[in-house]
């Protein structure tokens, strides 16, 4: 098992991060091997199997670390779930997803499908903090926070996803419009 902390060790899962993004970019999803992956980054495959099980796994992390990036130090912090922290939480859903789709050739459903569902869960895990640590609704029952949560993240998700797949990208702010009231009225704020 290798040191997550050791500093070779995340140079190392660094490397491999940035072949699989290249790769994505040039070749698509499915088209990648684990051989391509290792040749990219500069690694033998048995230096890829001793940090990844397979591609999907890396897919799992890259797309859990690109997402982790995007979010700003005010949603990391945030008290509770106000309407700035609802608007940014869209605009960073809605980037997020536009930048995925940019860097990857969605070409194969089943990558689409991984990513989205990932991104969905990301996401709810945040709002789920969020709402935890304000617990504005006094929610004692952590199953009513996660179900929350659960809306809350689908309903962010779902709009962003069908505002890229619309074509109305250059129009965020009416995006936002339209998601706020329905994700705060939603919360009872």
């Amino acid at each position: 098992m290798v040191n997550q902390e050791d500093p070779r060790v995340l140079r190392t899962r660094q490397l491999i991060r940035e072949a699989f993004s290249d790769l994505l970019q040039k070749k698509g999803f499915d088209a990648i091997t684990i051989k391509d992956i290792a040749l990219r980054a500069t690694i033998n495959r048995a230096t890829f199997y001793a940090h990844f099980e397979d591609k999907y796994a890396l897919l799992e992390e890259f797309t859990e670390h690109a997402f982790h990036e995007m979010i700003p130090e005010q949603v990391v912090n945030a008290l509770e779930f106000t309407g700035e922290i609802c608007d940014r939480l869209i605009l960073l859903t809605y980037n997020y997803i536009v930048d995925f789709y940019r860097i990857c050739r969605m070409d194969s459903k089943s990558i689409a499908t991984l990513v989205n569902e990932k991104i969905k869960k990301l996401l709810q895990q945040t709002i789920e903090s969020i709402i935890l640590k304000g617990d504005t609704h006094h929610l004692s029952d952590s199953h009513h926070i996660k179900i929350i949560s659960a809306m809350t993240s689908s309903a962010i998700y779902g709009a962003a996803h069908s505002w890229l797949m619309v074509g109305e990208n250059d129009r965020t702010d009416l995006l936002i419009d339209i998601v706020h009231p329905y994700v705060m009225n939603g919360l009872g704020l």
